[in-house]
């Protein structure tokens, strides 16, 4: 078996779904099963310890009506981390790859500038028809 679709049946394999959650979070919201499918298990554990008192609930209810938002950023993650286990180390993101551009740039910015500090900054510009 290629190792590329072996890695794309485990991903899809442990894929968890924002829907199931969400009726994980209906039907058994108050006991902290979404946050344990979501892979939360701190906040499942505390949602199920303030679920076992009554003043618990007045905590674990707005509590709750946040989880509403919050569901699809919690699967999105986790799903993110099954795909870096599988796949190894993640490839640079936008971010690391905006940080390199940026070192590229402050790379020939400094060549440009100690250029311009040699030449006492007297350097001659070509024609009007090449622009910077």
């Amino acid at each position: 078996m290629n190792s590329d679709l072996h890695k794309q049946m485990v991903i899809e394999a442990n894929r968890k779904s924002v829907g199931v959650a969400y009726l994980l979070w209906l039907f058994l919201g108050g006991f902290g099963v979404h946050r344990f499918y979501a892979g939360s298990t701190k906040a499942g554990v505390m949602q199920l310890v303030l679920a076992i008192s009554v003043i618990g609930w007045l905590v674990l209810l707005p509590w709750l009506l946040l989880d509403l938002a919050l569901i699809p950023g919690l699967i999105r993650e986790k799903n993110m981390e099954t795909i870096s286990m599988v796949s190894g180390p993640r490839e640079q993101g936008p971010v690391e790859a905006a940080r390199r551009i940026e070192t590229q740039a402050d790379r020939r910015r400094e060549a440009m500038l100690e250029e311009l500090r040699s030449t006492g900054y007297k350097k001659e510009r070509p024609g009007p028809s090449n622009l910077y």
